[in-house]
């Protein structure tokens, strides 16, 4: 299985922390390639921020990493041994009992059923 995610640096400043006694340095806007439990344990960590004189934080030391969404759904569906299909959601109308693949096609087939639909707690009677 292949466990390496990319972590995001969303900053417009460059990022440099240390991790397990070794620099990790991310380019602005850029992205490293990490295996997903040493990902998870590196965004977890706290790095000591810098101040600015006023007090306030510098934000050239702003964490602003993100693991990519697709990276670590591949990883965590092959963690739990499920298959894309399997985890897909399915959205099913309470009225007739079809199944649709998206909220939006959902609400859509909604609207033929709308003289079932109570508009609001009055017309409930």
């Amino acid at each position: 299985m292949d466990s390496m995610v990319k972590l995001h640096n969303r900053n417009e400043y460059d990022y440099t922390e240390l991790f397990r006694s070794q620099p990790i340095f991310i380019k602005a806007k850029g992205f490293i390639k990490m295996d997903y439990e040493d990902a998870n344990r590196f965004l977890g960590q706290m790095p000591e921020f810098k101040r600015l004189k006023d007090g306030t934080q510098d934000p050239r030391s702003f964490k602003w990493l993100e693991m990519d969404k697709e990276d670590r759904r591949r990883v965590e569906l092959a963690l739990r041994n499920e298959s894309e299909e399997k985890s897909k959601r399915i959205f099913v109308c309470h009225a007739c009992g079809k199944e649709f693949d998206d909220k939006k096609a959902l609400s859509k087939h909604a609207k033929e059923h709308e003289s079932m639909m109570v508009k609001d707690e009055s017309d409930k009677e």
